[in-house]
């Protein structure tokens, strides 16, 4: 069984969840086998040339990198199901889906079903049968909708109350946005599989021809205006992903080693530029300004340069480190969360900046699209493989025309980035002065709790005086200097105090209560807001206007 799923880096127990394993020859002749690591199972053959393999899957996570078979749907990532034999992963295979009897017989995947045979697919090889999910069950088919010609699907479970036709539409200028980005369709069909669950937000995992969704379906939440802008940013991300990443890779990105982790220095380019232009996207399909675009950039260096991390950990850490981040996220310390930076925040800047560095390099005649179109000609196309990390540089600085060492040192090192140079090629400014904020802090992000009046902390700043108390995060605070945590008094707290008072904190952890003090300080931050600039040059206008057209 595989120990993790293609688009999720995080090793996972698939291997756990079989049980009733049992081997047969054609004839049903039980043949002998044994159990041998997690995630193996040695069967004797005996030279017999069918082998029969039955076992069950406990499919009870509905996360959707994982299987999840209820009454009502069933999802599924190949690598939770099927099994594999070190030496037939690259032979053709097919798969049948039989749907419970209750359900409608569609199966969704972006697999290519077999002429005259229901819900079977011929596949290409396991590399590509672990990389495409299966939805089914009760599910509700958007209208249709092509890009080029070729069918584009969105097919959900659950997804609740919105404006199919309205939604498919912008969808529809999603995809053909973030394809002619790179002139070419790859795929003979696409398919969205949406899960809708009771949620604020959204989660994707990225595949070959396919994207698996959780999305909220609370008509309440959907049809608000910075939603839906973050829902389509999310869905531009995942689609542009069908290049970035499945197609246009890092070496070490297939084929994979279904084994252990498959670690790669370059998934600031993989995720990061996906950030990047999931924005663009929108801004070319309409359905982003030019002043929300710039919003999300300047939020993503907040997110960065406010952190930490950035002082600590280069892109290229961030990206091999992103395993143990996901793979033990509660197990990490306050002090090794804070000494970490996210490659969609800083990786999606380098984008930025890396656009902008070639349009000024080439007049404006060139820009970060013909790197990727050229990465996706040479290496995907004409090589059938990934690029290195030097060959990646290398393609980046034939289309700039020119050295770009300054700009690709800040993927290797934590040297202090030159936002102002490279927003100016747009003509832009940027404000890096540091300010201290109005609200004073401790050192813990809370949230109040309405249910029972108490504050639960989110998060732990280190170093603070909150980690130095021995604060954790998901403690309660129940009471400050003897008073009920309210909302309104924990908040005056914070704006009514100066800088070195002491606070007296009721903390509640696993039923157990501690008395603890911390002392308020002032929060520094830098807004990095991006405006204009006045009198922009020819050059400048130029590339404002072809950036963001």
């Amino acid at each position: 069984m595989c120990a993790w799923t293609p688009g999720f880096y995080e090793i996972a127990d698939f291997g756990g969840a079989v049980s009733n394993f049992t081997a047969t020859d054609r004839t049903g002749k039980p043949l002998w086998w044994k159990k041998g690591t997690d995630s193996t199972w040695s069967v004797q053959a005996n030279g017999r040339s069918d082998v029969i393999l039955n076992y069950d899957v406990k499919a009870d996570n509905p996360f959707i990198a994982n299987a999840n078979l209820d009454e009502n749907y069933g999802y599924f990532v190949p690598g939770a199901i099927f099994m594999y034999l070190d030496d037939r992963l690259k032979l053709p295979l097919t798969v049948e889906i039989k749907p419970y009897k209750n359900w409608p017989r569609l199966v969704a995947t972006g697999l290519d079903p077999l002429p005259g045979r229901v819900n079977t697919f011929l596949v290409k090889n396991f590399d590509v049968l672990y990389d495409s999910p299966f939805l089914m069950g009760k599910l509700e088919q958007f209208p249709a909708s092509a890009v080029k010609g070729k069918r584009l699907a969105f097919i959900g479970y659950q997804m609740g109350h919105f404006d199919r036709k309205l939604f498919m539409d912008n969808l529809t200028k999603i995809a053909e946005s973030g394809s002619a980005i790179i002139g070419d369709v790859p795929y003979n069909h696409y398919s969205f599989l949406g899960v809708g669950m009771p949620i604020h937000g959204f989660g994707g995992i990225e595949h070959l021809n396919s994207a698996s969704l959780i999305m909220a379906n609370d008509s309440a939440v959907l049809t608000q205006p910075k939603i839906k802008e973050s829902m389509y940013a999310f869905l531009a991300h995942e689609y542009f992903h069908l290049y970035n990443v499945k197609r246009i890779r890092p070496i070490a990105l297939g084929p994979f080693d279904y084994t252990k982790e498959n670690y790669t220095n370059m998934l600031w380019v993989s995720e990061g530029f996906t950030d990047y232009y999931e924005y663009l996207i929108l801004r070319r399909a309409g359905l982003m300004t030019p002043e929300r675009v710039l919003a999300n950039y300047q939020e993503h260096i907040q997110n960065y340069e406010n952190s930490s991390g950035h002082l600590y950990q280069t892109l290229i850490q961030s990206s091999r480190g992103i395993w143990a981040m996901r793979g033990k996220p509660t197990e990490r310390t306050p002090e090794e969360v804070a000494k970490t930076i996210s490659v969609y925040d800083k990786g999606c800047v380098m984008g930025m900046m890396l656009d902008l560095k070639i349009r000024h390099e080439t007049q404006n005649k060139k820009s970060l699209d013909d790197v990727m179109r050229a990465l996706y000609k040479k290496y995907y196309q004409l090589k059938n493989r990934g690029f290195t990390d030097l060959e990646f540089q290398q393609e980046c600085e034939i289309v700039a025309g020119s050295p770009l060492k300054e700009l690709f040192s800040y993927s290797t090192t934590v040297a202090v980035v030159n936002y102002p140079k490279y927003l100016s090629y747009a003509g832009l400014s940027i404000d890096t002065v540091t300010k201290a904020l109005p609200s004073l802090t401790m050192g813990a992000e809370v949230g109040y709790h309405s249910a029972d009046t108490s504050w639960v902390v989110r998060s732990i700043t280190w170093p603070s005086s909150a980690f130095n108390a021995g604060i954790k995060a998901r403690d309660k605070i129940i009471e400050v200097n003897g008073m009920r945590a309210s909302q309104s008094y924990f908040k005056s707290l914070m704006t009514d105090k100066r800088p070195g008072d002491q606070l007296q904190l009721k903390v509640l952890r696993d039923k157990k209560i501690n008395i603890v003090s911390v002392i308020l300080s002032t929060k520094y931050e830098k807004s990095f807001s991006i405006t204009p600039i006045d009198h922009p040059d020819a050059l400048q206008i130029a590339i404002y206007n072809n950036w963001l057209r």
